[in-house]
C-alpha cells in the first residue's frame, strides 16, 4: 500500500509519513496533505485508483481518531520517514530491484513522468506535486531517448518523408529557391 501510494499520488515520503486518518476523504477521492512543503494550508491530491482507496480503508479499520497517524508500526507507533525508506528499498529488493534504485523519491519521479506521458498536463502535475515553479515540474518533460525517438516515427519531418536521402532533397530544395540580394 505505501508503494502505491507514494507512485499514485506522487506525494514526497515525508507528507505520507504525516498523514493522519482524517486527511483521507475516501468518498471525496482525495487526500489531504497537511504538512506540506511550501503549502501551509496543505494541498489536496487525487486518490483515483478503487483498489487503493479499499486498501486504505481496510488499513485504516476500526481506528476512529482521525488525529492518529495514518502509518503504524505493529506498536501502534508512528512510522517515520526512514522506516518508510527501509520498506520501500526492502520490497524492492524482494522483486529484484537494485536496493540504489528503489527510493520512494523514484516513484515520485515515476508518477510525474507518467503523468506527463499520459496527458496530464504541467500545470495540473505542478499542483499535485506541490511544486513552488512550474520550471521545477518543466524538469519531467526531460524525455529519454527512446521517447524522443518514438516522437519523431510518429511525427515525421515532412523533408525526410521523401526523398530517402536528405542530400537529394535539401538539392531539389535549394533549385526551387530564388534569392533575392536587391537593396531596398
Amino acid at each position: 500500500m505505501i508503494m502505491r501510494l507514494l507512485y499514485e499520488t506522487g506525494m514526497r515520503v515525508g507528507e505520507l509519513a504525516e498523514l493522519k486518518i482524517g486527511d483521507f476523504d475516501l468518498e471525496n477521492s482525495e487526500i489531504t496533505i497537511q504538512q506540506a512543503k511550501r503549502h501551509k494550508e496543505g494541498r489536496k491530491v487525487p486518490l483515483v485508483s478503487d483498489y487503493t482507496k479499499m486498501m486504505v480503508k481496510e488499513y485504516i479499520g476500526s481506528r476512529k481518531n482521525k488525529r492518529d497517524f495514518f502509518l503504524v508500526s505493529n506498536k501502534r507507533t508512528p512510522l517515520s520517514r526512514r522506516q518508510i525508506e527501509r520498506l520501500v528499498a526492502k520490497y524492492g529488493e524482494t522483486v529484484g530491484i537494485d536496493k540504489d534504485k528503489c527510493h520512494p523519491h523514484v516513484l515520485r519521479h515515476t508518477h510525474a513522468v507518467y503523468a506527463l506521458k499520459s496527458g496530464v498536463d504541467l500545470r495540473t502535475l505542478q499542483q499535485n506535486l506541490g511544486h513552488s515553479s512550474i520550471e521545477v515540474t518543466a524538469i519531467y518533460l526531460t524525455l529519454d531517448i527512446d521517447d524522443r525517438k518514438q516522437v519523431y516515427e510518429d511525427h515525421p519531418l515532412p523533408e525526410l518523408m521523401e526523398p530517402d536521402d536528405p542530400f537529394l532533397m535539401h538539392k531539389a530544395h535549394r533549385a526551387n529557391v530564388t534569392y533575392s540580394f536587391e537593396s531596398q
